[in-house]
């Protein structure tokens, strides 16, 4: 089980937990949420402090075939301390309208043009491009 939260709080990155449990077919749950650094468990919304962390979870989860074996996705999330009853949920139905966006998103990211970024060692037009496919910009 990888929580995302616990893994930062570790010093790692939560992706590059879930790739090697899954290369290892050691990953029974995830449990993502977000963190600010290296301060107590904050449980945050999925993505709501590193939406470029989320994606990259997310793509390891898709692309390493997460969920065909009756594994799954748990929201550990929790709301603010100071967050009124009323809404008291919506933080877990945040979480999982980010996490489906990111779905969408790792399903339409080009890997041809990731593809011709690495072959010309162009790292840096490759993390513009990943930011730009999720904001959503197109270029022609």
């Amino acid at each position: 089980l990888i929580e995302t939260a616990h893994a930062i709080l570790a010093g790692l990155d939560p992706a590059d937990e879930m790739a090697f449990a899954l290369a290892h077919g050691k990953l029974a749950s995830v449990h993502l949420n977000d963190q600010n650094g290296l301060k107590f468990d904050q449980d945050k919304s999925f993505g709501s402090a590193n939406l470029r962390g989320a994606f990259n979870q997310v793509r390891v989860l898709e692309e390493g075939g997460f969920g065909r074996q009756g594994e799954f996705v748990g929201l550990d999330v929790k709301t603010m301390r100071t967050q009124q009853n009323e809404p008291v949920t919506a933080h877990l139905s945040n979480s999982l309208t980010i996490f489906l966006h990111l779905v969408d998103k790792v399903r339409s990211f080009d890997r041809q043009r990731e593809q011709q970024f690495v072959e010309a060692r162009d790292y840096e037009g490759l993390e513009l491009y990943v930011v730009e496919h999720l904001l959503g910009v197109t270029d022609s």
